[in-house]
């Protein structure tokens, strides 16, 4: 049992993107802030729209979880390649335990007028209180992305000392994380979910874990 899960763990990094895709686009599905208040407050009205929130919040809650264990998975082939130290690897796994909570908080505000609008038959929306929301949802995606940058560049790191993944994998990763603190834009995160994906893959595809040894100096 503890070979297979060794052998295919990475792959939850996949079923999270998988499942974060969806959460994401039922959040899309929703009103924008710059709508009108009537369009807003019709929208929840709709039972079938708050239904819609909840099932896409527990989605993305799932992808969360898929996120731990991949992480975990990715902590343990990198701790294997560095050694002892376990700097650079304690790094990668760190910072992605930190940026969970984030994208837990940012589609919980995302989805918090559905959620609001479908316990309370007393509640009444106002359009920018769910404004208020939607943009400070945004932010702390943003946060999450940027957060996960250090991910990828400890992973990077390591890749390029060690091995453990290609070279090239190490220098587009480096990019990739560049990429993600420019997370005010849209598209950042889809290489975040790139970046999770291939590393997945590779992880898979190179599961024997090498005798670790002593790391070499990135060049």
């Amino acid at each position: 049992m503890k070979q297979l899960w060794d052998r295919w763990a990475p792959l939850a990094g996949v079923l999270s993107v998988v499942c974060s895709l969806v959460g994401v686009l039922f959040v899309l599905g929703q009103p924008q802030e710059k709508d009108s208040d009537a369009k807003i407050v019709a929208y929840f009205a709709q039972h079938s729209h708050q239904v819609r929130g909840v099932v896409g919040f527990f989605v993305f809650f799932a992808g969360i979880l898929f996120l731990l264990a991949f992480l975990s998975s990715l902590r343990e082939r990198l701790l294997a390649a560095e050694g002892e130290s376990g700097r650079l690897s304690a790094l990668a796994f760190g910072a992605g335990i930190a940026s969970l909570p984030l994208w837990g908080v940012s589609m919980l505000l995302a989805f918090a007028a559905s959620f609001t609008s479908g316990e309370s038959s007393k509640f009444r929306l106002d359009p920018n209180t769910y404004r208020l929301l939607s943009t400070t949802s945004y932010f702390a995606w943003v946060a999450a992305l940027i957060v996960s940058a250090v991910v990828v560049w400890a992973t990077s790191a390591l890749a390029l000392r060690t091995g453990v993944l290609p070279r090239w994998y190490g220098l587009l990763g480096i990019a990739a994380g560049i990429v993600q603190l420019f997370g005010l834009f849209l598209f950042p995160f889809l290489v975040w979910w790139l970046w999770i994906v291939v590393t997945a893959v590779l992880l898979v595809a190179r599961r024997s874990l090498a005798p670790a040894r002593a790391a070499q100096p990135a060049l």
